[in-house]
């Protein structure tokens, strides 16, 4: 008989993926989700929220660099940065390697998530939480972005799908408000979900943040631990300057980066030639998401797949 665990997953509403789980390590209902941190042979570490795969310790940096180091290189003097949601503090870790950075506010709904990583997934956030520059604050990210009179250089939205406890952080509402606590050039990073399997939600979150913000420039990365592309952008109100190569190389270097595993300089400036099939589906016209009407993603409820 065979007691190996899994767990399932969608991709998609009618494919799911099983990851086979070594050792369960922490498995808690918080008020907002489930909260699991496995040991998996593929992946290492894994944190799990409502059994969908968060980040791992082992390819955390494919979506966190890519989430961060774009907006933060492109920026000429980043700051005061705003991270809302980001509670594995894998983008936090990333941002805190810019010694311009003067202070780093984390806003995080759930904060067990926080401390279950801090005790878990010290692979992925090292001691980022522990750093002086950093402030964290147990609240709805709307709402603290809604209330705060502070203005950042960098917002960055660590967030979940657009399902339906996250639908009014995905409106067209909710990027306005994001725009109007940004400094003059301030940069708005975000990710747009999957273009291959999620073309709808990728079209109508590149609409709705693009009906906010005149410049906006988008790349595709692969990220392991969701098996699929998974897009992002960087948003502003003025342009982004036109930088060349040795341009980055002086500012990667002044700031002390170090060898990253995914980003580089070299890398950064072909990252903005969006794919073909990408540029198809933002072709098809589409309604934004507004709070009136918000848009949610179509996936199968935790009941439906958990085995």
């Amino acid at each position: 008989m065979n007691n190996d665990l899994y767990f399932y997953e969608p991709i998609t509403m009618t494919m799911k993926r099983g990851v086979k789980i070594n050792t369960i390590l922490h498995a808690r209902q918080s008020p907002y989700q489930l909260i699991e941190v496995v040991e998996t042979e593929d992946y290492g570490r894994v944190l799990f929220l409502d059994r969908r795969f968060q980040t791992s310790e082992r390819e955390e940096f494919f979506y966190h660099e890519s989430l961060v180091h774009p907006a933060m290189m492109t920026h000429e003097n980043p700051q005061k940065v705003l991270i809302v949601g980001g509670g594995d503090g894998g983008a936090l870790e990333e941002v805190l390697k810019y010694p311009t950075v003067t202070k780093v506010t984390v806003v995080e709904l759930d904060g067990e998530v926080v401390e279950v990583s801090k005790l878990y997934l010290s692979s992925v956030c090292g001691d980022a939480f522990s750093d002086p520059r950093v402030s964290l604050v147990i609240e709805d990210g709307r709402k603290f972005l809604e209330n705060t009179k502070d203005y950042y250089d960098i917002i960055i939205l660590d967030l979940t799908d657009p399902m339906e406890p996250s639908k009014y952080v995905y409106t067209k509402e909710f990027y306005e408000i994001c725009r109007n606590r940004l400094t003059p050039g301030g940069i708005l990073s975000l990710h747009n979900d999957s273009p291959f399997f999620y073309p709808e939600a990728f079209n109508v979150i590149t609409k709705t943040v693009r009906s906010i913000f005149p410049y906006c420039s988008q790349f595709i990365n692969f990220i392991p631990g969701y098996l699929f592309d998974f897009a992002f952008a960087i948003c502003s109100s003025l342009p982004f300057p036109a930088l060349t190569l040795e341009e980055l190389r002086d500012r990667f270097e002044r700031r002390n980066l170090g060898e990253l595993l995914w980003y580089s300089p070299e890398r950064h400036l072909s990252l903005f030639v969006m794919p073909g099939y990408a540029k198809k589906i933002l072709e098809v016209p589409c309604a934004v998401s507004t709070d009136t009407h918000p848009y949610t993603i179509k996936t199968p409820s935790l009941d439906e797949y958990v085995l």
